[in-house]
């Protein structure tokens, strides 16, 4: 028997399962582990696990791969649960898509924010009450480990029905890359954002997809640069983010999940920007992926081009670090808010930096800028809604959330627009009164 064993919910996504692979096999030393994937999609599941044992073997890892397509045999005994599972994502989300335009024409559609944003986390969080109630009857002492979306308000819920919780999102990395633009005048950098990483000290913190940098330094000399990157913004320099740099000349500070992402949580820009979807890849793009795992799998070819898009998220460096004696200190971790940031409420998830080492974990404390307070304060207050909303399956608190989101410029017709996309999405839903 495995001394460790991680449950990987999702794990047939080709973007998130192969970097778990990674971080698991080839890149963290975790000892005797037993690895539990699971995944509906069976094809997908086996070919997932041929290329974990394959890695396992050339890397002489003794790791042990399991395969579940349910979830009660995947969860029995874990140490932690890696969450990355959405239902039938991008249909239900292209059902949303369809009622919004009938209901609410010309409403911007997002993954967190307006309509669209609500109808994704009830869904999400009705599918995370469920995991959580396997988890209490299955491996009790469990973390969930969870990089699904909409981030914040799953984490919460799984805190909440009392399952110990952290949330991965990498999104804060990408102001590396305006910054580069900004301060450089370069061409925005990809991820994993090297270059500047060497160059830069950088603090961000906030709610997820929400976070601001807090602090810029140069590595070598302990230069502030912050006033740098406001004397750039004031004088026409741009990253591309027309929104986020506005704020900048507003409040002294850069968001640092550019436009793309936080236009979930500000009314909206015009003209209103072209709906986002929130899945990788089409099918086209899927079946090229799984044709390639296919091949790789056969032993016809080597894996590293399945690594070239990987999920940015490190949830197995958490592993490493909380089961081990080495510190790790996270850019950006997603924890319930008991006190790291006295700025916004208790109990909302919260993403600061954080010290994780031999079973503590540690969030840093962090102050927010009063110009920002308020602003940050409020898409906090709308996830810790949707959240309560969806716990007490309260469609009082759903419209109540609909009030509050500035996205949703006419309340009449997001509620039509909510009311429509519930009761499509009855079958996945609790009954709310």
């Amino acid at each position: 028997m495995a001394d460790l064993k991680i449950a990987v919910l999702g794990a047939g996504s080709f973007v998130f399962g192969p970097g778990v692979l990674s971080q698991a096999i080839l890149e963290n030393n975790l000892g005797s582990v037993e690895l539990a994937l699971m995944d509906t999609d069976a094809e997908v599941l086996g070919l997932m696990a041929g290329l974990g044992r394959l890695m396992a073997v050339e890397s002489h890892k003794p790791v042990r791969i399991t395969t579940h397509t349910e979830r009660d045999t995947a969860l029995a005994g874990a140490d932690y649960v890696i969450c990355a599972a959405a239902v039938q994502g991008r249909r239900r989300y292209q059902i949303d898509h369809d009622l919004i335009q009938q209901f609410y024409p010309g409403h911007m559609i997002t993954e967190f924010g307006g309509v669209a944003g609500i109808s994704y986390s009830l869904r999400q969080i009705a599918l995370i009450l469920d995991i959580t109630a396997d988890m209490k009857r299955r491996c009790p002492d469990a973390w969930l480990l969870n990089v699904a979306n909409p981030l914040p308000r799953v984490c919460q819920a799984a805190h909440a029905d009392g399952i110990q919780t952290v949330g991965f999102c990498s999104v804060a990395l990408a102001a590396h890359s305006a910054l580069w633009q900004l301060l450089r005048g370069d061409p925005p950098l990809a991820y994993p954002f090297t270059p500047a990483i060497k160059m830069w000290q950088m603090t961000t913190a906030g709610v997820n997809h929400f976070t601001w940098v807090l602090e810029l330094a140069d590595r070598q000399t302990g230069a502030d640069l912050l006033p740098r990157v406001r004397q750039c913004i004031a004088s026409g320099a741009t990253s591309g983010n027309p929104q986020t740099e506005a704020l900048c000349r507003e409040t002294g500070y850069l968001l640092a999940a550019g436009d793309n992402h936080v236009r979930d949580f500000l009314k909206p820009p015009r003209p209103v920007p072209a709906p986002h979807v929130p899945f990788h890849g089409d099918e086209r793009e899927r079946w090229q992926r799984l044709q390639l795992l296919r091949t790789i799998v056969a032993d016809e070819l080597n894996w590293e081009p399945l690594f070239e898009q990987v999920s940015w998220e490190r949830p197995v460096d958490f592993i490493a670090a909380h089961t081990g004696s080495r510190e790790l200190t996270f850019s950006a971790l997603n924890l319930s808010n008991a006190g790291q940031m006295p700025d916004l409420p208790a109990g909302v998830f919260v993403e600061t930096p954080c010290t994780v080492r031999a079973g503590h974990v540690q969030p840093q404390r962090i102050d927010l800028p009063e110009s920002v307070q308020a602003m940050t304060r409020h898409p906090a207050q709308v996830s810790d809604t949707i959240t309560r909303a969806a716990l007490t399956r309260s469609r009082k608190l759903v419209y109540e959330a609909v009030e509050l989101d500035p996205t949703i410029e006419d309340k009449a017709a997001g509620i039509r627009a909510v009311d429509a996309c519930m009761a499509a999405h009855a079958d996945l839903l609790p009954a709310y009164s």
